[in-house]
């Protein structure tokens, strides 16, 4: 079986959506010895994968295009026919909406075009809204992420749930490295001694500001600091500017695996305030460090982290601000680790098996 995979997307920023398309993609060709394989991606061939690349059982196709849109929906199509493969695998996004051959499978990770649309400018939720609607109805499978999104996926699409194949993400082996020292790591990005931290791609759905006014008004009363890491999204610029600069807030921007990875291990706890995620891949990290997290009950949070969290509801403030006061008491009873089920099942080669077994 020859099996093309679509890995444009990493020529952009790696969020937790593309690493999942990668660190999938990197233990299927470990795993499986059966199949040929055909990598698509732009520009130039993601360097993790060049080991693999033998022009023979892993081939590689590069495109390009300036417009992400046009390279995804006009560019990427054009090459897909011009492949012959048994299957296409699309694990960031949907496969393109000019795209139709027998056996595509898709991943639509959430449905916050319709969910969260509060998150979208009006032509994001066109675009996207379109691309999963087309993506799902020209797939012969599609892989998400969560029961809940699998939820979500068969009733605003009224598609057939057997035809929805739920493969978690999970934590990147790479992060477990210990090449940089908590003190480079604190150096470098002016961390404070005791603090606790968020971690996302700053936008609206995260609701980072529900977190920032809320700690902003405790601050005084506890001896802890608040620490935000991730890239700025969109929808999301004023917020930064109201809280940037004020005592006890760091904001660092993106930092890399290695030191995200110290910055995990070093937090007092971390909170994750989203409102809505498909998955909610950096909690899970943050357990898989030791560290106690605090998390919305919104969406799948809950069914992905079960009992290993302490919960609140992201709409009432006097619950965060409760546990946000009482916090060092908290953590003392707090779950610092995946549960059994989490360990075996939360893992990059557990899920290429089963994309593999869902294409087969």
């Amino acid at each position: 079986m020859v099996i093309a995979v679509d890995l444009t997307s990493l020529a952009y920023h790696i969020t937790g959506i593309e690493r999942y398309a990668l660190c999938i993609t990197e233990e299927m060709l470990k795993i499986d010895r059966e199949n040929n394989y055909i990598l698509i991606f732009k520009e130039e061939i993601y360097p993790v994968f060049c080991p693999f690349i033998d022009g023979e059982r892993v081939k590689a196709k590069l495109i390009n295009c300036r417009s992400k849109v046009l390279l995804f929906q006009v560019v990427l199509p054009l090459a897909l026919y011009g492949i012959r493969a048994d299957r296409y695998l699309f694990l960031a996004f949907p496969g393109p909406i000019l795209f139709r051959r027998r056996g595509i499978f898709s991943a639509i990770h959430d449905m916050g075009a319709w969910d969260a649309a509060y998150a979208f400018t009006g032509l994001q939720k066109i675009y996207c809204r379109a691309a999963i609607v087309c993506g799902a109805a020209h797939a012969e499978g599609i892989i998400t992420v969560s029961e809940f999104s699998k939820g979500r996926i068969s009733k605003i699409l009224r598609c057939d749930p057997d035809k929805i194949h739920v493969i978690y993400s999970a934590v990147t082996g790479r992060m477990h490295t210990d090449e940089l020292s908590f003190e480079e790591v604190k150096t470098k990005y002016g961390l404070p001694d005791r603090y606790i931290m968020a971690l996302s791609t700053f936008e609206p759905k995260k609701n980072l500001e529900f977190l920032l006014e809320i700690y902003s008004r405790i601050a005084e009363q506890v001896d802890y600091e608040l620490v935000l890491v991730g890239r700025t999204g969109w929808k999301i610029e004023e917020t930064l500017k109201k809280y940037s600069g004020r005592n006890k807030i760091h904001m660092t921007g993106f930092v890399e695996d290695e030191a995200v990875a110290q910055i995990y291990r070093h937090a007092l706890c971390f909170v994750f305030p989203s409102k809505y995620e498909g998955f909610g891949l950096p909690p899970v990290e943050a357990l898989s460090f030791g560290t106690p997290v605090l998390a919305s009950d919104a969406a799948s949070i809950p069914e992905v982290l079960m009992q290993q969290a302490r919960y609140f509801d992201c709409s009432k403030e006097e619950e965060l601000k409760s546990c946000l006061i009482d916090l060092v008491d908290l953590c003392q009873t707090m779950p610092r680790e995946l549960n059994e089920y989490q360990k075996k099942n939360y893992t990059f080669m557990v899920s290429a098996q089963k994309v593999l077994d869902v294409m087969k």
